[in-house]
C-alpha cells in the first residue's frame, strides 16, 4: 500500500511504499478546504524537471502534471505528461494523507491515455487490503477523471474546472513558498 503524506509546516511530500520512505521538498504550497496544490522539482529522473500536484479529495483524485526538461531529446510516447492517482484522503491538521487506491489514469506526452493497474486493484481487493469504501472511492475517482477528461479531451481543462470549483468556493487556508 502506498501513502503520500503532505506536511504543510515542513513543506515535504513523503511517499511511503513497501517499507520505503522518500521525502521531497516542496517549493510552493496552497491549501484550501477541499483542494491542495504544490509545485516541486522532480528528483532523479532523466526526463522530468518539475511536477505540479493537484489533490481533489472530494473527487478522489490526485493529479501529477510533469514537465520535461527542455534540454533533453525524448520520445513523447515514452514520457508521462499527467499521472492521476485514485486516492482516499484523510486530513489531520497540517498533514493530509492520500491513500493510493491502485487505479491510475495516465496521459503520455504524445496525447495517448491509459487506465492502468486494474490488476493491482483487483489483487488488493482479493487480499482484502481495500475496504468497501476504498473500492467505492477508487471507482468514483476513475469515473470523475474519465468524465472530466472526455468533456474536452484535455486534462488541463478538467484541472482548471476543478481548481475553480474547489479553490473558488473555499477559503485559502495556507499559502507558502520556500526561498
Amino acid at each position: 500500500m502506498k501513502y503520500t503524506i503532505l506536511d504543510f509546516e515542513a513543506m515535504i511530500e513523503s511517499v511511503r511504499k513497501d517499507g520505503r520512505i522518500h521525502n521531497y521538498g516542496i517549493q510552493e504550497l496552497k491549501v484550501y478546504e477541499n483542494y491542495l496544490y504544490y509545485f516541486r522539482k522532480y528528483v532523479d529522473h532523466k526526463y522530468h524537471e518539475w511536477v505540479e500536484y493537484n489533490l481533489f479529495p472530494r473527487e478522489n483524485i490526485g493529479i501529477y502534471k510533469l514537465q520535461q526538461s527542455a534540454k533533453l531529446q525524448f520520445n513523447p510516447s515514452e514520457v508521462y505528461k499527467y499521472y492521476v492517482d485514485m486516492v482516499s484522503v484523510s486530513k489531520e491538521g497540517q498533514f493530509w494523507k492520500a491513500k493510493d487506491l491502485y487505479i491510475d489514469f495516465i496521459v503520455k506526452g504524445d496525447g495517448r491515455y491509459y487506465v492502468v493497474d486494474i490488476d493491482e486493484f483487483n489483487d488488493a481487493i482479493c487480499r482484502k487490503e481495500l475496504k468497501e469504501n476504498d473500492v467505492k472511492n477508487a471507482l468514483n475517482g476513475l469515473n470523475n477523471v474519465l468524465k472530466g477528461y472526455y468533456e474536452s479531451n484535455d486534462l488541463e481543462c478538467y484541472i482548471q474546472s476543478l481548481k475553480e470549483k474547489y479553490g473558488g468556493m473555499g477559503k485559502l487556508l495556507l499559502s507558502k513558498k520556500t526561498a
